[in-house]
């Protein structure tokens, strides 16, 4: 499926040099949604979020401290995003003709590319280049940490390899892990409101819990091996792949492109996998423990009474 909203010329030809040079060929297509993604989230959190909250829940967001704050509305942030990214891919999942057909070949799946599949990967990316931001600017006073950088330098970084193109057929279907994320956020900002353990809290809890383990680590782990698979068959592959990618509506000659994959590609993409992957096993024996922690908590206070 073409891109509905193409680059500017300008702007594609200014963009250009440095996408060449760092080999993300597609990059110039998409720059101006990646820079609409950027600056949309970056207004969603320092001036739409702060305006709104501290109007709608006056008496709890002000009290907040600076550093709850900002947390606050990175939260607000990425709810917004997890939100429409996963609306996003699921679209392109169930009614791009042209990705489906690229699912059937392993150079599909892995050279495929299509203008509204590559749109959806540029609004990702311009969120991860906030997350990076935002992260950098906030570390100091303690509003994130380490790993929260660690998780949007990666989300970026795989991000932005994709306009190689590399792995867009994976990237839209990883996109879905962000279904949990809605939930995470919930749950903090019910934490925050003082509603903890009341009816919605809980759950919440419930579904954040079985839509983290469904959607993070058994489909994030499925996806893991069959991305793995194509990856190696590339990588023995003995000619170089030829593609070639209808953009957008009156573009003019399509693109044809060259590809054979390379390893030092292929090592980045799966250790930044397994960043991801590992970050949301710790994050979900977290909730594990803090759930079994409740549990324990609340017979306790029974035996008492």
């Amino acid at each position: 499926m073409l891109d509905s909203f193409p680059v500017p010329a300008l702007l594609r030809d200014a963009s250009t040099p440095l996408a060449n040079f760092l080999h993300l060929r597609t990059l110039p297509l998409h720059i101006h949604q990646v820079l609409i993604s950027y600056f949309a989230y970056t207004c969603i959190d320092s001036i739409l979020s702060p305006y709104l909250s501290a109007r709608l829940i006056p008496a709890t967001y002000d009290k907040f401290p600076r550093r709850t704050k900002v947390q606050w509305n990175m939260h607000v942030t990425a709810f917004i995003n997890a939100t429409l990214l996963s609306l996003a891919a699921l679209w392109v999942i169930f009614h791009d003709e042209e990705r489906s057909r690229l699912g059937e070949t392993w150079e599909g799946r892995i050279w495929g590319y299509t203008g509204i599949g590559g749109m959806v990967q540029a609004l990702g990316a311009g969120y991860f280049l906030w997350d990076v931001q935002v992260c950098i600017l906030n570390l100091g006073i303690g509003a994130v940490g380490g790993l929260d950088l660690l998780h949007a330098s990666v989300g970026l970084a795989i991000s932005m390899m994709g306009f190689r193109p590399f792995g867009l057929y994976y990237g839209i279907q990883y996109a879905l892990v962000e279904l949990s994320t809605p939930f995470v956020n919930i749950h903090w900002f019910l934490n925050k409101l003082n509603r903890a353990g009341s009816t919605l809290h809980t759950l919440n809890g419930i579904i954040l819990i079985v839509v983290f383990a469904c959607c993070r680590l058994l489909w994030g782990s499925y996806l893991t091996v069959v991305f793995s698979r194509d990856t190696w068959t590339a990588l023995q592959a003995q000619e170089p792949s030829w593609t070639t990618y209808d953009y957008a509506p009156g573009q003019g000659k399509p693109i044809v492109m060259q590809h054979q994959a390379e390893w030092w590609l292929a090592a980045l993409f799966m250790a930044s996998n397994s960043v991801v992957m590992g970050l949301s096993t710790f994050w979900f024996a977290k909730m594990i423990k803090l759930v079994a922690t409740r549990l324990g908590t609340a017979t306790s206070e029974k035996k008492m009474i």
